[in-house]
């Protein structure tokens, strides 16, 4: 008597996570150096600086300005980015996510020096706390695309 064997449902339900993201060392350079050059240009660029307060009078929450959550939402990506790379050691992972904070400070830094953008202590932990924030979602990514 032969024995059937159930099909899984991920067999049957195809997703998008059903195949890992990783992706080739070049490619993942690519989408790497891309997010790293528009965080730069946004950090660089004229976009809100003292005279522009639209964003900066935006409040989300009763005491959260808007611009604060974009901070964060900016620099989430970064430690889920390492996904493309493949299999992350500790270590790796590790210099990923120091340089993930340097970038958050760098970013924010730059401005310091620019007269017409404006440095904010708060902006700058909103930036820290994105890379933190994609550091916690990270290991679900992960395990969401593993086979």
């Amino acid at each position: 008597m032969a024995t059937r064997r159930k099909k899984s449902c991920k067999s049957f339900w195809k997703t998008p996570f059903d195949k890992p993201l990783t992706l080739t060392t070049k490619y993942a350079d690519l989408i790497t150096y891309g997010y790293i050059i528009v965080l730069f240009a946004l950090a660089v660029l004229p976009i809100n600086g003292k005279d522009s307060s639209a964003i900066n009078q935006t409040y989300v929450l009763s005491e959260i300005r808007l611009d604060y959550f974009l901070h964060s939402f900016l620099l989430a990506p970064w430690m889920p980015l390492r996904m493309f790379y493949g299999r992350t050691p500790p270590r790796k992972a590790l210099f990923w996510l120091i340089s993930g904070l340097s970038l958050a400070c760098l970013t924010e830094v730059i401005q310091y020096f620019l007269s017409y953008r404006t440095y904010n202590v708060i902006d700058l932990l909103a930036n820290l706390l994105g890379v933190w924030i994609g550091l916690a979602v990270w290991p679900v990514l992960r395990a969401m695309t593993r086979n």
